[in-house]
């Protein structure tokens, strides 16, 4: 099984896109994220065998990160080898966040949030119509993941149109 993008390998290898991949791009069908995670890919999986077996479904670069959506079953063998997520941070210059391709906002968040376990997903709907979804995570908030959270809020706001907040466990028992 070869390693499958949303351009033509070719493609992915020269940098330069053919008229059929252009014209995907022009039309919306695939994103410029898909093609600067897919010439990287391939780069990575000239070194790395497992990379040969998965297959990219899209990318979205929010703020110069990417979260990129693979095959659920594809998402398992590239956290079983970091070295391909460590190569994707280098070559796209940004923080990669790995997910598999759900209907389930939950499991999105998840894969997102993934190795942070996420206890409770709750949706709160505000007096405007609006609604809120809070994540409550093991452990606690440090300022380092604080950042982070901001990141992967964003992340989710533009990817699933989901406005969210994220406690700490410990602090959800500190406001009950």
């Amino acid at each position: 099984m070869a390693l499958r993008i949303p351009i033509c390998t070719f493609d992915a290898k020269t940098g330069i896109l053919c008229a059929k991949c252009e014209s995907k791009l022009k039309s919306g069908q695939i994103s410029q994220a898909d093609v600067e995670v897919s010439k990287a890919l391939v780069k990575i999986a000239e070194k790395v065998n497992e990379a040969n077996r998965i297959r990219l479904l899209r990318s979205v670069e929010v703020g110069g990160n990417y979260v990129i959506e693979f095959e659920p079953m594809d998402v398992t063998v590239i956290r079983s080898n970091p070295e391909i997520t460590a190569k994707l941070e280098q070559l796209l210059k940004g923080k990669v966040w790995i997910v598999g391709a759900t209907n389930s906002d939950r499991r999105f968040l998840e894969d997102l949030f993934y190795p942070t376990r996420i206890l409770t997903v709750n949706t709160v709907w505000l007096p405007d119509g609006s609604k809120l979804t809070k994540a409550i995570v093991t452990g606690r908030r440090s300022e380092r993941a604080l950042s982070e959270v901001e990141k992967l809020k964003r992340v989710v706001k533009e990817m699933k149109g989901i406005e969210m907040t994220v406690e700490s466990e410990r602090d959800a028992m500190l406001h009950r």
